[in-house]
């Protein structure tokens, strides 16, 4: 399977992740390679990453309870072998139901076996403040 396909996994995943409950959390993370890196800008800015398949979960039940209502729109990918660039729009609600809109770009590099293992999200975490501070 080619990154492009890979890429379109985890979009589904992440959709059905955001359409459905925290259940769904499962087969995103089995994307992930078990020595994966997961990185965005909020947590880099708090010098923090999350490793493996127990940070895979963990990073996107934070995502999941951060936005409450959540529906990401992908209209962008760029692609090579080994990685592939997504680029995106989140709108939705945070978890007290103001209303929110982002964009950004996410990194996937791909291993050997086809599994996540860097995911690395870019966006302006200063657009996030501001609406959920508005809120």
């Amino acid at each position: 399977m080619n990154s492009a396909d890979l890429a379109r996994q985890f979009i589904d995943a992440l959709q059905a992740l955001e359409q459905g409950d925290e259940q769904q959390v499962g087969p995103l993370v089995e994307l992930f390679a078990r020595d994966a890196r997961l990185i965005n800008a909020a947590l880099k800015l708090a010098g923090k990453e999350r490793q493996g398949h127990e940070g895979a979960r963990q990073f996107w039940l934070e995502y999941r309870a951060t936005l409450g209502q959540a529906s990401s729109e992908f209209y962008q990918m760029t692609a090579n072998d080994e990685a592939a660039g997504l680029f995106w729009t989140t709108k939705g609600s945070d978890s007290a139901g103001n209303p929110l809109e982002y964009d950004g770009v996410s990194l996937l590099v791909f291993d050997h076996e086809g599994k996540i293992v860097l995911f690395r999200g870019y966006y302006d975490t200063r657009q996030m403040e501001r609406q959920i501070s508005a809120g």
